[in-house]
């Protein structure tokens, strides 16, 4: 989970598993880090009859499990839950359960678009982009969001589709941020889109959709290539260019190896980036 966690309660056979981000969690003290460090997404919803009753049976806490059923069905805010959440064990002192409990009242306070950004923000800056790209779309659909925030948040749909979806819709991502935010960057970040998604005949073709700008086009391709060419000199392109040099060389099963080693490293990477990866 990031860190060492004591338990000092039981620790369940089975785990409770968190559906939107297959997480697994195996006693009332993960429950409460879980809950702790993803605050910015935690509702009413989360303490559902399912959890608690694994807080009940799989934990053997009934009591806990009482006062938390009570709480959720009677309707109570949801600082008053977490409180009593974290009473059920000795993880967080009375401070950072003060801490926690402000932080949930702030969010509470916030109109609905700017705690979906918020969340949205948080996910991007966790690098858990598939999750922010969910709430930065809920977020558009909103109403009452400021021209200079939807021109921001349409910018970061765009990099996070970048990193988990298509390069093209990107690029019109970024064309419409700029038509917001008015800054060369957002439509320089539109023809680097572009050019990812492209071969070299569809971009000059689809850029002047963008910009009649040519000396932006020529910007954008000038720094393409220099981060091209900065990749290609980098240790994971000498890594794969080793690895096939070891094929050529019949080290066939030594360089399969180092292959499959390194798609695992970027598989691992991937959903680390896009996805909510399990606690256990």
């Amino acid at each position: 989970m990031g860190k060492t966690i004591v338990c000092s309660g039981k620790m369940a056979e089975s785990p409770y598993i968190i559906a939107d981000t297959q997480k697994k969690l195996y006693s009332i003290e993960e429950i409460c880090y879980y809950v702790k460090t993803s605050i910015y997404s935690i509702d009413l919803g989360f303490f559902c009859p399912e959890l608690i009753n694994f807080i009940m049976e799989d934990l053997g806490l009934p009591e806990t499990a009482a006062k938390l059923k009570s709480l959720v069905m009677g309707n109570y805010f949801l600082s008053d839950v977490i409180t009593a959440l974290f009473c059920g064990c000795d993880l967080y002192s009375k401070e950072e359960i003060l801490e926690t409990v402000e932080m949930v009242k702030y969010l509470s306070n916030m109109p609905v678009w700017e705690r979906q950004a918020y969340i949205g923000y948080k996910k991007f800056e966790e690098r858990k982009f598939l999750s922010a790209l969910k709430y930065f779309r809920a977020t558009l659909r909103e109403e009452n969001v400021s021209n200079k925030d939807y021109g921001e948040i349409l910018e970061s749909t765009g990099i996070c589709l970048i990193h988990v979806s298509s390069f093209k819709e990107a690029a019109e991502y970024f064309h419409k941020a700029y038509k917001y935010t008015q800054k060369t960057e957002t439509l320089t970040l539109a023809l680097l889109a572009l050019k990812l998604g492209s071969q070299d005949k569809e971009f000059h073709e689809n850029a002047k959709e963008l910009t009649e700008d040519e000396n932006l086009i020529a910007d954008a391709e000038k720094m393409w290539k220099e981060a091209e060419k900065a990749a290609m000199s980098g240790m994971n392109a000498k890594n794969i260019d080793n690895m096939f040099d070891k094929l050529k060389t019949n080290k066939v099963a030594e360089g399969y190896k180092e292959i499959e080693m390194k798609l695992e490293e970027f598989k691992v990477e991937y959903r680390e980036g896009a996805w909510d990866g399990p606690v256990s």
